[in-house]
């Protein structure tokens, strides 16, 4: 019991991987116990055995008392019977009695002493990395080497930036990239910033006014006065200088009114001036080609206008962390973004491409700087413009043209933009994904990504004591040792043995000897007393013990004796 204790003192909340050994700490407790309990029951057994000598010694007992005793000391189910019938007449023989039924619970306490309890570790040589960007050199829009006026060189990262930007715009965001390598179950970052795109959008139908020309059935109409959209965007030069087309401009057709039904209900455009990548991205949207009718007119019906703005900016990021479980391989979506815009400080060479020009944009207060190729920025508006400027039909009521778009274009993102249920879901996931291209350094178009690291945390076991499950164990060892002793001081003692004259006798140290019954004989009952007819049964001799009642004693010459009472 000592070496259990000091095992459970050793490994209290310490993990499992310092236990020293190649058995396992509980199965040492079981063994360890096993022993305990064995060397406990040899202690009872011998007491108890002893006891039932003393016992008849003690005065007058019915002899069946003896079978009582010798039943105990043999094992629980003897010492359950002895509980009942001598609890009067041995008090020490009952205590010994209670122990031995109460060992029954020493193995299942045992078992439930510890217990394993997975828990939280820092794990200390696993290293969790996350992208960022201070830097913007974009893989898919480079300068070409000696080309003049930002002339764009052929890259393989082209192909692989406008996969991306296509699925970003039907929901697929380009996810961060980050490792949280096994063994780890999960990973944190303190907040970090990072180099962005942010996007403004607004609903600016309110106020727009249109001028539309024609017939009642066939009508172009111009919108003006659009919130955002620069007087520049207006206009796009067709031809000659005389040759200009005014934007946005949509074309209707009532479909009350001809077989060939056509009417735009989709202008979008992506302006070419104002701040940094230019904008904003402008979208005229119809949800209904049905035309207003009245007693004098017929009006086609008024859209809504919006514009969303896309720029660069600094995001910072807090509470990052990995999804759980981190075998999906992707961040906890309870994360914390805010933003800072950059304005645009400087044009300069610096360290990305010395012989190239960068911009060098900062936040208001210049807190936080970060650096962008002008390659990088001219091809991302271009690309951009060439994607969100578009236009959409609606074909009704038509024998040969039914739909207003074709299933063998690469992506039809105008109809996207025409049956999205949230533009403002789009314009943000086009702005999520541009943001993780930048941060992502395999997966993203930058050169310059670099990353921050976090902390990983693992599982591991850990021991914990259930100290209440020791109790039964400990109890068990205390009073068998007391009852040992009592049982040795009281057997070392001489007693009276109260027939012949031999006054004060050492007691026979007999324990479970069966020779004993051999050795003593009966005194003061006929060999017809004690005669048991027909088949020698221990239940005939036990119902004859019943009504003898004897001590144990000796005579005048020394002679121990079992005496008639």
């Amino acid at each position: 019991m000592g070496l259990v204790v000091a095992i459970l003192f050793r490994m209290r909340d310490r993990a499992l991987s310092e236990w020293p050994l190649s058995i396992q700490p509980n199965s040492a407790i079981a063994i360890l116990t096993t022993v305990g309990k064995a060397a406990m029951l040899v202690c009872v057994a011998s007491c108890i055995s002893q006891l039932k000598w003393r016992h008849m010694q003690l005065g007058p007992q019915p002899l069946r008392h003896l079978q009582i005793f010798d039943d105990a000391s043999r094992g629980p189910w003897g010492s359950t019977t002895m509980l009942f019938r001598v609890s009067q007449v041995s008090i020490l023989g009952w205590c010994l009695a209670l122990v031995t039924v109460a060992g029954l619970g020493i193995e299942p306490s045992a078992q439930n002493i510890l217990d394993f309890q997975l828990r939280t570790i820092n794990l200390t040589n696993i290293t969790a990395e996350i992208s960022i960007a201070h830097s913007w050199d974009s893989k898919a829009f480079l300068q070409q080497e000696g080309g003049i006026n930002g002339e764009m060189a052929m890259t393989l990262g082209l192909p692989h930036l406008q996969g991306v930007v296509l699925n970003g715009l039907s929901g697929q965001v380009l996810p961060p990239s980050f490792a949280c390598p096994s063994p780890a179950v999960n990973c944190t970052w303190e907040p970090f910033k990072s180099l962005g795109i942010c996007t403004d959008f607004r609903n600016v139908t309110e106020g727009v006014t249109r001028n539309c020309t024609g017939d009642g059935i066939k009508e172009s109409c111009r919108y003006e006065n659009i919130t955002g959209w620069l007087e520049q965007d207006t206009t796009a030069r067709l031809g000659g200088e005389d040759e200009v087309d005014y934007n946005p401009k949509l074309e209707y057709q009532d479909p009350g009114n001809t077989y060939s039904r056509q009417t735009q209900t989709l202008y979008t455009g992506y302006g070419t001036s104002g701040g940094s990548l230019n904008g904003p991205w402008l979208i005229v949207r119809h949800d209904s080609t049905a035309w207003q009718r009245s007693e004098r007119d017929t009006v086609p019906p008024f859209p809504h206008i919006f514009t969303a703005t896309f720029s660069f900016c600094e995001k910072t990021y807090t509470g990052v962390r990995t999804a759980d479980p981190v075998s999906k391989g992707q961040l906890d979506s309870k994360i914390e973004i805010t933003s800072r815009p950059l304005e645009f400080r400087s044009v300069a060479n610096t360290s990305i491409h010395s012989s190239f020009t960068d911009f060098l944009l900062s936040t208001a207060d210049n807190s936080s700087s970060y650096t962008v190729t002008k390659a990088s920025e001219d091809g991302l508006k271009k690309y951009l413009a060439s994607v969100l400027r578009r236009t959409a039909f609606k074909y009704t009521a038509s024998s040969s043209r039914s739909l207003g778009y074709t299933y063998d274009t690469a992506m039809n993102v105008d109809f996207l933009f025409q049956n999205s249920d949230s533009l403002e879901l789009i314009a943000n996931n086009l702005a999520d994904t541009l943001t993780n291209l930048i941060r992502n350094d395999n997966t993203g178009d930058n050169n310059a990504a670099t990353k921050t690291t976090g902390t990983a945390f693992g599982t591991e076991q850990f021991v914990v004591i259930r100290w209440e499950w020791l109790i039964l164990p400990v109890l068990e060892t205390l009073l068998t040792s007391v009852l040992l002793i009592v049982c040795i001081i009281q057997t070392s003692v001489r007693v009276t043995t109260g027939y012949g004259t031999q006054g004060k006798q050492p007691q026979p140290l007999l324990k479970e000897s069966v020779m004993a019954y051999l050795a003593y004989p009966l005194i003061g009952w006929t060999e017809d007393e004690v005669a048991v007819r027909g088949k020698q049964t221990a239940g005939k001799l036990e119902d004859l013990a019943k009504g003898m009642n004897a001590r144990f004693a000796v005579d005048d010459a020394g002679r121990w004796r079992f005496w008639r009472s």
